[in-house]
């Protein structure tokens, strides 16, 4: 008599990148990964096969195409699915260029020295993803809540919001708890909760067109 295992349910918290992206993978992406949009020094696919696009603005491995994650050398709708795994970080405007800055992890992922910098690339990058994904496609969007300026921004409501507008539709949520301390403001009277997580979203353009909401 054959026997039927019963597959795992796939859950909506894991310790890794690599059990999230294997949930992701057979929930939503049977296929495989196609594209990530900012493959850096590739730790983001350890254990895993990594895509066959992999773009960077600075590229740190070989076979990783020198491109800005807004504007992608891809044809429109060539893709089916595509991954953004930017920083997350402010105050760090040394950590662009790869170099020592002062605040911690800029050297290895670099960031951004304003909130609306920010928000810049991530909205440019929606738009991005929206031009080259099909009809049905999905974008897997890795992004962390910040404490910026004194200033609690629950950047994954802002891209949830901004995917909206694109005209995206959230498909799922995925959630990441940190497994060290993350970086973040070392003096002073503590004003929030530390950030201790960061979320997978999970989104896909619809097979029917919607017009763009008109808010921002």
């Amino acid at each position: 008599m054959q026997s039927h295992k019963t597959p795992s349910v796939i859950k909506s918290v894991y310790d890794s990148n690599a059990e999230i992206l294997a949930a992701i993978e057979r929930l939503h992406c049977a296929g495989g990964f196609e594209c990530d949009m900012t493959y850096g020094n590739g730790t983001f696919w350890k254990g895993r096969e990594r895509p066959k696009y992999c773009f960077d603005i600075t590229p740190l491995q070989a076979g990783v195409i020198e491109a800005d994650s807004q504007m992608l050398p891809l044809e429109p709708e060539a893709l089916n699915n595509c991954v953004f795994d930017p920083p997350f970080l402010t105050y760090v405007k040394a950590g662009r260029a790869h170099k020592n800055g002062k605040v911690a992890m800029t050297a290895r992922f670099g960031g951004y020295y304003t909130y609306d910098e920010l928000e810049e690339h991530y909205r440019g990058t929606l738009s991005e993803a929206w031009r080259v994904l099909k009809s049905g496609g999905v974008m897997v969007f890795k992004c962390q809540d910040i404490i910026h300026n004194h200033r609690m921004h629950a950047t994954h409501v802002n891209v949830c919001n901004w995917a909206e507008h694109e005209g995206f539709r959230l498909l799922d949520l995925f959630i990441l708890p940190a497994k060290s301390r993350m970086p973040g403001p070392q003096k002073g009277t503590q004003r929030h909760a530390r950030v201790f997580h960061s979320y997978f979203l999970v989104f896909t353009k619809p097979t029917t067109k919607r017009k763009k909401q008109n808010h921002p």
